[in-house]
């Protein structure tokens, strides 16, 4: 998918291997420090499982925001969901649609593949992320808990 913005274009493409080191850098900026072997083994494993669906925008050369989610099956209605697990775009390139972009890019993915719900979950202090889905249509309509069982 390519977008024209600010006399830059802005691709969208499937993650590969050699995005590693981008993506680390981008997992830091997300709070979750991750060194270039880690995030390799991670969309080692990612990539190994169809379900799982990795895009990297870039501009100018520069990967400069990443989307990944997964595709599952729904336990109360007779369809596929989409949740995005992770969406960051590089501080110095927020507020210019990019995020915006990538999430579109999902939902007409998942269009595509005949997927009408999308979910994401964002956490308490991330409250610009909040703004940000509900710019993008989302409903807010759930609390999550989690349990770490280390």
């Amino acid at each position: 998918m390519l977008l024209n913005r600010k006399e830059t274009i802005l691709r969208i493409r499937n993650a590969e291997m050699n995005d590693v080191a981008a993506l680390s850098e981008l997992m830091g900026e997300l709070g979750y420090p991750t060194t270039e072997k880690q995030m390799g083994t991670r969309l080692m494993n990612i990539q190994q499982d169809s379900n799982y669906h990795t895009f990297v925008a870039v501009e100018n050369q520069e990967i400069v925001g990443m989307i990944g989610f997964f595709r599952g099956v729904s336990y109360e209605v007779d369809a596929s969901y989409i949740r995005i697990i992770a969406l960051v775009v590089k501080a110095s390139h927020q507020k210019n649609g990019v995020g915006a972009s990538l999430v579109n890019h999902v939902q007409d993915w998942a269009q595509l593949h005949g997927i009408m719900k999308i979910a994401v979950n964002t956490g308490n202090r991330r409250t610009g992320s909040h703004v940000f889905y509900k710019k993008m249509g989302f409903d807010g309509t759930g609390t999550g808990y989690y349990k770490s069982l280390l």
